[in-house]
């Protein structure tokens, strides 16, 4: 499978994947990372460069344009997102829907922007990681997966969003193996292979 991946940060997720092609766990390793900015994402371009991934930087005000182009000229499979940028219909519909997102709240609780600052401003006892398939709304596309992370009086942004990543990138990659395997169903748990590499990824971090 042909994988493009979109960041906006430090790119947890997408090394991760990168890192499980290398382990031998997936079929497909990243052929391109999409970044919208510098600065944020500069760890995630060293980490291209040393590993001999193509990486490419797109403006924000001609996004639309430049994904369709990278599209047009690649033709990629699929495309996740760890992106602070909301995808055109133009753009989803290039990829024949096959475009998901991680989002760090159980949805439908707190779509959109600031979501793990939002679960902890709520009150509430716990919240967690999405990923889903995006469509024409902001995170409303079909449920792939999603994990439940405690909300703990101690937190900060940083602190909980660290353990909303650990949670989540079992299963980003169970959700790359599912393409992979031309699946697209919903699924509970990830595999246990992948979720045990995922631990072990993440006590490195």
């Amino acid at each position: 499978m042909k994988l493009a991946w979109a960041v906006s940060g430090a790119g947890i997720g997408a090394r991760a994947i990168v890192e499980a092609h290398s382990a031998g766990l997936l079929k497909s390793r990243i052929d391109l990372v999409i970044f919208d900015r510098k600065g944020p994402t500069d760890s995630m371009m060293q980490f291209c460069i040393q590993r001999g991934v193509e990486f490419k930087v797109v403006k924000p005000e001609t996004l639309e344009q430049e994904l369709l182009g990278i599209q047009h000229e690649c033709s990629f499979d699929a495309m996740g997102l760890t992106f602070n940028r909301l995808v055109p219909q133009t753009v989803i519909a290039s990829f024949g829907g096959k475009i998901f997102n991680l989002h760090l709240s159980l949805l439908p609780m707190f779509p959109g922007f600031g979501a793990t600052r939002k679960s902890l401003e709520s009150g509430l006892s716990h919240t967690g990681v999405t990923v889903h398939f995006v469509d024409a709304g902001v995170d409303t596309g079909p449920i792939i997966a999603q994990k439940k992370v405690e909300i703990r009086d101690s937190d900060s942004v940083a602190t909980l969003g660290r353990r909303q990543f650990e949670a989540a990138v079992p299963l980003l990659l169970h959700t790359v193996r599912m393409l992979e395997n031309g699946r697209q169903s919903p699924f509970d748990e990830p595999d246990p292979e992948l979720a045990q590499f995922s631990a072990q990824y993440c006590r490195q971090l």
